[in-house]
């Protein structure tokens, strides 16, 4: 290489050019959300690998386990802080967010319609969703990669302990909420939902002049509630660093390696649906996946590092607002309501999880049983409250029902969170797709 040349290419590291590459680093991470979020995932998940029981320094960290326990629990703090102070204005944000979305509109026909298509959208995406966990899953059989040696006999028979589900009039009464302050403070998020609902459809018939004081109060609490959060966001960073080091401390690697066919089939479905999501932006708004995703990338880095789509609600609200370009009353309307019925990624989630674990127990399903999957696990997903964990719960309830051992779940415990993590992203794209979907103003650039 001659001489002009290697000069010419130590211009690249001259002092002036990393001092510039620093200074526009530097402007990014104080000006991007997103950015200061990635950096604290990936430094995170380099640290929780490091104080892993399965880390590089398994041998030298065997003796301190309780301190590194101790240490975890530290790091953490900002993590509890995040979502205690996002837990506590969630309530209030979503009432005062449907009620002012459903009463800023003097079109009560065109806010019907949005309800049924979005009402619609959500059945037809959760049981394409459930139907695709339960055909990767049959297709790709993660399940058979682990032997746990079980007598088939005491595994049991598929649908001996199965229920069906009778709908009666009481179950669609008991959706109404008896006690509204109970639900409240309970934050049974389904009964607050319907709450705001009815309270914003009753506004809509009575006078104008007599709701203005109604409608400020709530625009004053929805302010209130956003400046919460934007302080709350300021820690964000370091409540991600602290989230993925203790998930990366807990999961290890080998419980990563033992359950990785589980995790690749569940993360396929996960991202053959964000592309679906993709092609429905493209063909219907003529908005190129590229662009959308930049446009969303905060509450999608966020969606994943918390795995909880209440925590990145009030970030959504913005990226659809301010982002898309969705109006108000179309935003403030269905990404509350989004956040609690639309759960496609919880349904790829718990029809995979069902049908992996009855591979595993060597229990095979019928068609019957994989349908009844399928169904309960959209009814199961509808109405969840999105918060991290809660589809282990959920996930029992199934199990229980077509007769696999509930101890089962012991062997996805490990890996839940780095699932529920895609879980989300997947819900929070599915909300800001239907507004986008549905919304009437233009679409972005």
């Amino acid at each position: 290489m001659s001489n002009s040349k290697i000069l010419q290419s130590l211009e690249y590291l001259n002092p002036t050019s990393l001092k510039n590459f620093a200074s526009k680093f530097s402007g990014l991470i104080e000006s991007k959300l997103w950015a200061k979020v990635l950096i604290g995932m990936v430094l995170g998940l380099t640290v929780g690998y490091l104080l892993s029981p399965t880390g590089i320094f398994e041998e030298n960290l065997a003796s301190y386990s309780s301190q590194i326990k101790t240490l975890l629990n530290w790091l953490s703090l900002p993590a509890k802080f995040f979502l205690k102070l996002i837990q506590m204005v969630i309530v209030p944000l979503i009432i005062a967010s449907i009620i002012r979305g459903l009463a800023s509109t003097d079109n009560t026909s065109q806010m019907k319609s949005l309800g049924i298509k979005f009402g619609l959208f959500v059945i037809v995406t959760s049981s394409l969703s459930a139907a695709l966990g339960s055909i990767l899953t049959i297709i790709f059989k993660p399940g058979r990669f682990l032997d746990l040696n079980i007598p088939l006999a005491a595994a049991g028979k598929a649908g001996s302990s199965m229920t069906t589900i009778v709908l009666s009039p009481e179950t669609f009464l008991n959706l109404l909420p008896s006690n509204p302050i109970e639900s409240i403070v309970q934050g049974q998020m389904m009964d607050v939902v319907i709450l705001a609902i009815i309270a914003g459809i009753a506004l809509l018939s009575i006078e104008a002049k007599q709701t203005n004081t109604v409608l400020n109060l709530l625009e004053v609490i929805q302010n209130i509630c956003m400046t919460i959060i934007a302080w709350a966001m300021k820690i964000a960073p370091y409540a991600i660093f602290g989230m993925m080091t203790s998930v990366a401390a807990n999961t290890g690697l080998k419980a990563l390696q033992s359950m990785s066919f589980y995790i690749m089939t569940v993360f396929s479905g996960f991202i053959i649906f964000v592309f679906f999501y993709s092609m429905l932006i493209l063909i219907f708004k003529k908005i190129s996946p590229f662009v959308f995703f930049k446009k969303i990338i905060n509450p999608i880095l966020l969606a994943f590092s918390t795995s909880s789509s209440a925590a990145t609600m009030p970030i959504t609200l913005k990226a659809a607002e301010e982002e898309l370009n969705i109006s108000k009353s179309t935003a403030n309307f269905l990404i509350p309501l989004g956040t609690t019925v639309n759960m496609a990624g919880t349904a790829i989630w718990q029809t995979t999880a069902v049908i992996f674990l009855s591979q595993v127990y060597r229990i095979d399903l019928g068609l019957g049983e994989i349908i009844f999957v399928v169904a309960t696990s959209i009814g199961s997903a509808v109405g969840s409250p999105g918060v991290p964990g809660v589809g282990m719960g959920i996930l029992a309830v199934v199990l229980g029902k077509i007769g696999i051992p509930v101890e089962g779940i012991s062997l996805i415990l490990g890996v839940d969170r780095i699932v529920d993590m895609g879980c989300t992203v997947v819900n929070v794209i599915g909300d800001l797709t239907a507004s986008l979907l549905f919304d009437t103003n233009d679409s972005p650039s």
